[in-house]
């Protein structure tokens, strides 16, 4: 049976990754709602899907590390490859969260081409 893994301290470079992500994605969210009320339903559909792709960026430091440290070793591939494995099985919700946010840009899009605003 695997023993839970303690949960890293958060440095101060990814504290301050999540809170400007947070903060960006909590604007978009709110541009979505001033959108929705004054009819867009377009532009309110692409500003909920950003600020959702925002969201799911939230939890992807570490692997901007590892990107970091697999530029100067020569297995940096692999190391790339395991750190987003490990990542994609820790925090599942990103991958649902960044789905739903290239979904509803994909439909503003089409409202949009369609004549809708």
């Amino acid at each position: 049976m695997d023993s839970p893994r303690k949960p890293l301290p958060i440095s101060a470079g990814e504290s301050a990754w999540r809170s400007v992500f947070f903060l960006l994605s909590a604007l978009m969210a709110a541009l979505a709602m001033v959108d929705f009320s004054s009819g867009r339903l377009a532009q309110g559909l692409g500003d909920l899907g950003v600020s959702s792709l925002l969201l799911s960026m939230l939890a992807q430091y570490p692997f901007l590390q590892a990107f970091l440290r697999a530029s100067e070793r020569p297995d940096g591939r692999e190391l790339l490859q395991k750190e987003a494995e490990r990542l994609r099985k820790a925090q599942p919700w990103t991958a649902r969260a960044s789905a739903w946010g290239w979904a509803m840009m994909l439909l503003s899009l089409g409202l949009r081409l369609a004549g809708a605003e």
